[in-house]
């Protein structure tokens, strides 16, 4: 018994098919799989159906006649992710100019000519991660050079009976920069402009300039390197403004299973009011709201620290309360070294404090068996302080750290030397198995003579006030089949101030009666204590789709005053970006809220009326927008988030094209998605359901990963063209060979194959593209213009090959 082990190729006998002259015959192409004609081709790549971007690529002619293959220079296959290892033991071709894939068992590389695209796939055990969205920093791209404006605007006229009067307010925040390569300048403000018709109120006009300041990311240690003015976001010390030098390892620059969570903000809402995050005066995020319950989830999770949450109602009423940001605990890698180094002076937001020069530093370094040993120095003309902690990864059972900071302050107030100490445990864990995600868990204690750094150089009379005892926290969710729950506490005590707390739990229902399906069913209760208030609120709400993406609700609403208030709505949902809500209701008096929104490819907009009839009358609108510059000119688009990463898409100067959400390319084939994430796998998508007429997109899915800040741009080849039948000649009248391929001469994308006496059904062809028909090995010859016409005949339109 014997097996073959070597096989030769097999030529198809052109004597089966029925052509009458064999000489006009070139089958070449088909002869030998995967062959291609030495040349270079502008390629879309794709690894295991993901994609890494469009690039011109050689191929190269084989040792054996009648061989080629592509040619991938080393610095694009470490895009791919693999294993350090195998990328450094893959044999090299052409005086090592190529990596050569085959070296891989079971690996695969094939050009798809219809579709100007090189399919690679390799064995998942090749890449260093398995997570298929992790992008090695080798691949991350730092954008184009160009300048931006994010701005949010908001204004409200709200007109009253009682104390508080009529008032008028203007208020506006967001982010101006320019990129320069890997640098980002960004510059923050907030504005505000109000009037109220009663009483001594202070407010008027305020502009602030929260931060001008400079980073760019460092890829190759996977840091980030600021200067300015911007914030101290410390995992072992306090928060706070400065204005200095950080470089500091990036978490975002890690795997995905080290990585931090972005903070969840969630409470209640009466009327269509204003919620506020900030952070020591500086407003993070501000937009408007629906009534009922609100969740916030897109704030960065490089956000750390306490956040000050203000909700504004329309009928001027106010409520706040702080939330802990979650945090993984502080781990890091075998043998990885993550760190954080600043130094300068604190920027002040009131009076009575000072501006000493101070020096800060932490790390944390991964030992084996998963513990991770971690601390800090903070050095300050009259303070110091040091922390020393321990973490341990519990595989199955999560993640938990514990340290213990001291600090040694010398009060300028009083010339007295005070020591304290302050303990602090976290833990974390997500249980897939049983669908609970246990966010965040923290307590700490500190001594009544432990300083922070804030307090240190801050007003006197805030610093027995800011004298924190204790505070433990806890965020938690849990997804049933049938029931989605959600509960989080956080609890502060201090030395010589009341204490505060904050509890919230969400219990959320989706059910079917008969045959309205898709009932949601919400139940929420929240309450808030601490020396500007005390209250709590209960929230019952129920939503039943009437079909047409429109929906009825209803809720009842109820405070620990004893107020309640019940209302019933309607909204409507017209699936291109507009959405109107109407409700009425019952509260301490009768009333009537109306809401609408748009969401365009250029703006963000909502505007909403409430009146209960008799005690107020409020009008509030927002505008979001952002403008991007670079070189492919001016693009507005819908609110970018404070100079965050965005991409610019072009569309070959094709308009109306449609992308996720209400994305679609402008009059000159522009567009710009916004949102994107930083260091992390994005796939820009184009929605080929509702391309025009005569339209295609070739590669109509790019993968990409941006550092922070950048503007990234990608291309997609979008044809707006049309399909003809032909009947192609060459020069000497002779028909061009039947098996020929015909293909655009500036991608070498196939456009058609030629059928017998030279008749060719050519696809999506663009208006003024420039066609080649290549037989054999070097027979080709380029074809005249192609007659504009969108409807195909029966009949091959005579077309000249020259």
């Amino acid at each position: 018994m014997s097996c073959a082990r070597y096989s030769s190729a097999v030529e198809f006998n052109a004597e089966f098919l029925n052509i009458d002259q064999h000489d006009d015959i070139s089958l070449g192409q088909f002869a030998h799989a995967q062959y291609t004609a030495p040349g270079r081709y502008l390629l879309d790549i794709t690894v295991n159906q993901r994609y890494f971007g469009s690039r011109t690529l050689e191929f190269r002619a084989g040792d054996q006649a009648d061989d080629s293959y592509v040619c991938l220079p080393e610095e694009l296959v470490a895009t791919f992710g693999l294993k350090p290892g195998v990328l450094r033991t893959l044999p090299r071709l052409a005086n090592g100019q190529c990596v050569d894939l085959r070296g891989i068992d079971n690996a695969s590389i094939k050009y798809l000519k219809n579709l100007g695209r090189l399919s690679i796939s390799l064995p998942q055990a090749t890449f260093e991660y398995a997570d298929p969205n992790y992008i090695p920093p080798a691949a991350w791209s730092v954008g184009l050079n160009g300048a931006l404006l994010d701005y949010r605007v908001i204004a409200n006229s709200r007109e009253s009976t009682g104390q508080s009067g009529n008032s008028r307010s203007l208020q506006s925040y967001g982010t101006a920069g320019i990129n320069l390569d890997a640098w980002r300048l960004r510059a923050d403000y907030q504005a505000r402009q109000e009037s109220v018709s009663q009483g001594n109120d202070p407010r008027g006009e305020a502009f602030q300039l929260n931060r001008l300041y400079a980073y760019r990311a460092l890829p190759s240690i996977r840091s980030k390197l600021s200067v300015g003015e911007d914030y101290l976001n410390s995992d072992v010390f306090d928060t706070f403004a400065l204005r200095g030098a950080t470089l500091s390892s990036d978490d975002r620059m890690l795997p995905p299973n080290l990585r931090g969570y972005a903070p969840l903000i969630s409470g209640l809402a009466r009327t269509n009011a204003t919620v506020t995050v900030s952070q020591q005066g500086r407003v993070l995020y501000s937009t408007t709201v629906t009534p009922g319950a609100f969740s916030i989830q897109d704030l960065n999770s490089s956000v750390q620290g306490t956040l000050d949450v203000t909700v504004r109602e329309e009928d001027g009423t106010e409520q706040t309360f702080t939330v802990a940001t979650a945090a993984v605990p502080f781990l890091s890698r075998e043998g990885e070294l993550r760190y954080k180094v600043s130094a300068g002076q604190p920027r002040l937001t009131g009076a009575g404090g000072t501006e000493p020069g101070f020096v800060a530093a932490e790390a944390a370094y991964g030992l084996a068996r998963d513990w991770t040993l971690y601390g800090g120095l903070f050095a300050a003309s009259g303070y110091q302080s040091n922390a020393f902690g321990i973490g341990k990864d519990l595989g199955v059972f999560g993640a938990v750290s514990g340290d213990v900071t001291t600090s040694r302050a010398k009060l300028r107030w009083n010339g007295q030397t005070v020591v304290g100490n302050s303990y602090r445990i976290n833990y974390s864990k997500r249980f897939d198995a049983i669908g609970t995600d246990l966010r965040f868990l923290g307590y700490r204690f500190s001594d009544k003579t432990f300083t922070n750094f804030s307090q240190f150089a801050g007003d006197v009379d805030s610093y027995a006030l800011n004298s924190g005892k204790q505070r433990y926290s806890v965020t938690v969710a849990k997804h049933f089949a049938w029931l989605s729950t959600s509960f989080s506490y956080d609890h502060s005590t201090y030395w010589d101030a009341p204490a505060a707390d904050r509890f919230g739990l969400s219990v959320a229902r989706s059910l079917s009666l008969g045959n309205v399906k898709n009932i949601n069913v919400n139940l929420s209760a929240y309450q808030t204590r601490n020396s500007r208030q005390n209250d709590s609120q209960i929230y019952l709400g129920l939503t039943v789709p009437l079909g047409g993406n429109s929906m009825l609700s209803s809720n009842l609403q109820r405070s620990g005053s004893g107020s309640s208030a019940t209302s019933v709505g309607y909204s409507h949902d017209n699936g291109e970006g507009v959405n109107y809500q109407l409700y009425g209701g019952v509260g301490d008096n009768r009333y009537v809220n109306a809401y609408i929104a748009k969401r365009a490819s250029s703006y963000r907009a909502n505007a909403s009326a409430s009146t209960d009839g008799n005690t107020y009358r409020s009008l509030t609108g927002e505008l979001d927008s952002s403008l991007v510059a670079t070189r492919y000119g001016v693009t507005a688009h819908g609110n970018g988030s404070n100079g965050d990463t965005r991409l610019l898409v072009s569309t070959d100067g094709v308009s109306d094209v449609a992308f996720s959400g209400q994305t679609r390319s402008n009059r000159n084939g522009y567009a710009v998605m916004d949102g994107l994430p930083s260091f992390q796998a994005y796939e820009a998508r184009v929605n080929v359901e509702e391309l025009p007429l005569n339209t295609e997109v070739s590669n109509p899915i790019q993968r990409l990963a941006l550092t922070e800040g950048a503007i990234g741009y990608v291309s997609f080849a979008t044809g707006q063209g049309h399909n003809a039948f032909v009947e192609l000649r060459r020069g000497d009248g002779k028909p061009v060979p039947f098996g020929a391929s015909v293909q655009d001469l500036h991608t070498n994308r196939e456009v058609g194959i030629v059928g017998e006496v030279g008749v060719t059904y050519l696809l999506g062809i663009k208006a003024g593209a420039e066609l080649v028909a290549r037989w054999d090995d070097a027979g080709q010859c380029r074809l005249a213009k192609l007659p504009e016409q969108d409807v195909v005949t029966s009949v091959a339109t005579p077309a000249q090959c020259l």
